[in-house]
């Protein structure tokens, strides 16, 4: 038989009993090599593998969504606006709502955009008019699908602000036809940043990569992980039907004598229901351990956390255990990572809306000269972590004004060096620098006559005057200056 009359099994080596080659069931199917290096690295996932993820995964949602919630959730406040012009701004226009759907499509998609609807003369192409501009009507967010790269780039090489960079985006929205954009009627934000020499998305410079990226297969080996664990508690007891013949009757091809007789015994198999067999045959239920399987789900837990950068306290809602295990340390790393998200990718964004918001004509009222964006505290202590921390300080202030007596006492320090380090630590007493003066020499007997008072008689001095002793006089203190 020559090879081209050979025949060929076309099955795909798949068992469906066994889950060889079953997708779902085939632990091996989708492997890459152990140190994570695929070949074709170029052929990233798109947009729309992470919006699915997004849309049908609690842990990718949290991912996403936790962090730009915490972001602007304890507001932000314009130093030096003593009218309050930006706050009514702020509420007018849901600025930190539309700030947190930026950052959020910016995490999941590698970049966003707030398209400015504003009331200028101008049309969508039109650059925006800032002599001109009355007031900002709306704020659009745009995640980085709906934004696109044109041919229409800045060529006037004497502006080097702006030559080489994209003039005109175009816009994409479901249901509407594109349309082109100026760049200044669009404030972008930034993804998580890649190597410049890899091709951005939708051929924008400022795009970056999808948050969920790097923890994509995580979160996949976790949900899978999850889903063995399931079946693993569907056959905890697992069924064992030892058949007399087996071998015979596959020998003779009766499977589906088999099949009849291992099917009316599931079919029938449970706590309510007796199982006949036939004498020679045995049934026996085991029930293998689950050991392993909880320390299992806790890893796949910790490589979630480790590839998105939030704690597993916070990620998976569970409590820290251990000695001592209060969980701040988590807590801190997780409000650093939040700070990172609202100085580097959102600071930006926010600053640029916020200088065309001063522009508006319908802003009334005197615009500062030096503002600044503050961001409040992520985190606010309760009256018993305050009342903890007033105590601790006390504390230290005692054992430090003891440290430094017994230096002064030792003459290590002297009086004037103690006074200039309290005056420096303590800078709201508004302690004088110098030691005030003393009282200096004091004259008591100062205008006071001395025959006027009742001297005593002195034995061994016969010349003394018997006319001061005589005297009916009695010391009157001198009269005091009003």
């Amino acid at each position: 038989m020559n090879e081209s009359t050979r025949p060929r099994r076309n099955d795909g080596f798949m068992n469906v009993l066994s889950g060889l080659g079953a997708p779902g069931l085939d632990r091996t199917m989708n492997t890459v090599p152990a140190n994570g290096f695929h070949p074709n690295w170029l052929l990233r996932r798109s947009v729309y593998h992470y919006a699915e993820l997004y849309m049908t995964n609690g842990i990718a949602q949290k991912i996403i969504d936790r962090p730009a919630d915490d972001a602007f959730q304890r507001g932000v406040k314009i130093e030096n606006d003593d009218e309050d012009l930006m706050s009514a701004e702020f509420d007018r226009l849901q600025v930190l709502a539309k700030m947190a759907d930026a950052v959020r499509w910016s995490r999941l998609c590698g970049g966003s955009a707030l398209l400015l609807i504003a009331k200028d003369g101008g049309e969508f192409t039109d650059p925006l008019n800032l002599n001109t501009l009355e007031t900002i009507e709306e704020i659009k967010v745009l995640d980085l699908s709906c934004v696109k790269g044109t041919d229409k780039y800045y060529t006037d090489a004497a502006d080097t602000q702006t030559y080489g960079k994209m003039e005109f985006y175009s816009i994409t929205v479901p249901g509407l036809q594109a349309f082109d954009v100026h760049e200044t009627r669009l404030i972008p934000m930034g993804g998580d940043p890649i190597p410049y020499g890899i091709l951005s998305a939708n051929r924008i410079h400022w795009a970056g990569r999808s948050v969920l990226e790097a923890c994509y297969n995580d979160i996949s080996r976790y949900s899978q992980g999850l889903e063995w664990s399931l079946r693993l508690l569907e056959r905890k007891q697992q069924a064992v039907y030892s058949m007399a013949g087996l071998g015979d009757m596959f020998a003779t091809g009766d499977d589906n004598i088999v099949k009849e007789r291992i099917n009316l015994v599931d079919m029938v198999r449970g706590n309510l229901n007796s199982v006949v067999i036939d004498k020679e045959d045995t049934y026996v239920i085991q029930t293998p351990g689950m050991d392993g399987v909880d320390n299992a789900i806790q890893e796949y837990q910790v490589a979630v956390s480790a590839a998105s950068n939030i704690p597993v306290t916070i990620l998976f809602g569970k409590s820290t255990t251990g000695l001592n295990a209060t969980g701040s340390g988590d807590l801190e790393a997780y409000y650093g990572m939040v700070s990172k998200i609202q100085n580097v990718i959102a600071r930006p964004t926010l600053e640029k809306l916020v200088s065309i918001l001063w522009l508006q004509a319908d802003v009334k009222g005197k615009i500062p000269d030096d503002w600044a964006i503050v961001y409040n505290p992520l985190w606010v202590p309760d009256e018993v972590q305050v009342a903890q921390a007033n105590l601790a300080k006390q504390q230290a202030n005692s054992a430090e004004v003891t440290m430094l007596i017994s230096l002064m006492d030792n003459q290590i320090f002297s009086p004037e060096e103690i006074r200039e380090i309290v005056v420096d630590k303590y800078p709201e007493y508004e302690f004088p620098g110098d030691i005030p003066e003393g009282l200096g020499e004091v004259n008591y007997a100062e205008g006071v006559d001395p025959s006027l008072m009742d001297v005593p008689a002195d034995p061994n001095n016969p010349n003394q005057k018997q006319a001061v002793g005589e005297s009916n006089q009695k010391y009157t203190p001198p009269a005091q200056a009003n």
